[in-house]
């Protein structure tokens, strides 16, 4: 394991860098940086990336805008992971509304409000191990309510307190990466009936959320901005599953969000029939689950409008940006 070549992610850019460099020197492996090309929102995924050179060897600085998922698929042998979380400020980046790039073009989905969210959200559940630093000054149930809202995000990953960064570079070369990096987060296990993280704290909960009915998009949009947005039920931090709408007949959607962002796209048409309904998991702080799911049902049609039908359906209001045409 010793031979596989190291990734370390994160969005906090000072704290990444100097702990890649901090390992790098201890582990006498060469240092290098990772960057990514062009997104796009219809795919969530990278043209490509350019990592200046590698080897088996290499221990990768990676970009704050890099897609892991893409840079792991690159490798034959995949890289061992290392999110590096700035423990005072991890909720704050989960919820910030910032973009990735200013400069993102348009279709470009590092330019989304929110993206800058999403990516901490993304760094954490493909990780193999989750590195918390600058902790030492964190109140300590705060502290461990943020190592376990990483292992929900992530039941897999080995969460550390760092002191020596060279020792969480170790700890992710021996830990067992047979699992793909993209069926790590905790959404997918929760959806799965595997979420199991190591650790727990009271106000740290993720649950899944089901529905056979399609939601009508406007009271759906009214439940996100007045109740779930609003805190009304705790602070839902992320929510990531499908989704159906009554007035998109015959189309699945990927439901995702984190913080303050939403984004509600489309599936490929051969997708359309692997979800009937709504399978959603939320994690959150301080959540009235029952609260969250009845605020969510809410926005699910009625007896009356299911019985009216899909022609009916068709003509209630729908507020939500409009999708591309599907080839």
């Amino acid at each position: 394991m010793e031979s596989i070549p190291v990734a370390i992610t994160g969005v906090c850019a000072p704290e990444r860098h100097l702990f890649a460099e901090r390992a790098a020197a201890t582990l006498g492996r060469r240092l290098v940086w990772a960057y990514g090309g062009p997104r796009h929102t219809s795919s969530h995924r990278p043209q490509g990336f350019w990592a200046g050179g590698g080897d088996q060897l290499a221990l990768f600085d990676c970009a704050t805008d890099l897609d892991p998922l893409h840079f792991s698929g690159a490798f034959d042998t995949p890289p061992a992971l290392v999110c590096v979380i700035d423990a005072p400020h991890m909720v704050q980046d989960l919820r910030d509304g910032s973009a990735l790039r200013s400069d993102a073009p348009p279709g470009d989905d590092r330019g989304d409000h929110g993206a800058r969210a999403r990516q901490a959200a993304a760094f954490i559940e493909s990780a193999h191990v989750i590195a918390f630093v600058n902790w030492e000054g964190v109140e300590t149930a705060r502290l461990a309510m943020l190592m376990a809202l990483a292992s929900h995000l992530n039941p897999l990953a080995r969460i550390r307190l760092t002191r020596d960064p060279h020792e969480d570079v170790r700890a992710a070369l021996a830990t067992d990466t047979s699992t793909p990096v993209g069926e790590r987060a905790g959404w997918v296990r929760m959806l799965n009936e595997e979420h199991d993280p190591h650790m727990t704290d009271r106000r740290v909960t993720t649950f899944r959320y089901e529905q056979l009915r399609p939601f009508h998009p406007e009271r759906l949009v009214r439940a996100l901005d007045d109740e779930i947005d609003a805190r009304r039920w705790g602070l839902v931090l992320r929510s990531v599953g499908f989704c159906r709408l009554a007035t998109r007949q015959g189309m699945l959607a990927r439901w995702e969000q984190v913080g303050s962002a939403m984004w509600l796209d489309p599936l490929h048409t051969r997708e359309a029939y692997s979800c009937i309904g709504q399978e959603i998991a939320v994690t959150g702080l301080d959540l009235h689950a029952g609260a969250v799911a009845r605020a969510l049902d809410d926005a699910a049609l009625t007896d009356t409008e299911m019985d009216a039908g899909p022609e009916v359906w068709e003509q209630f209001a729908d507020p939500l940006p409009s999708w591309p045409v599907q080839a």
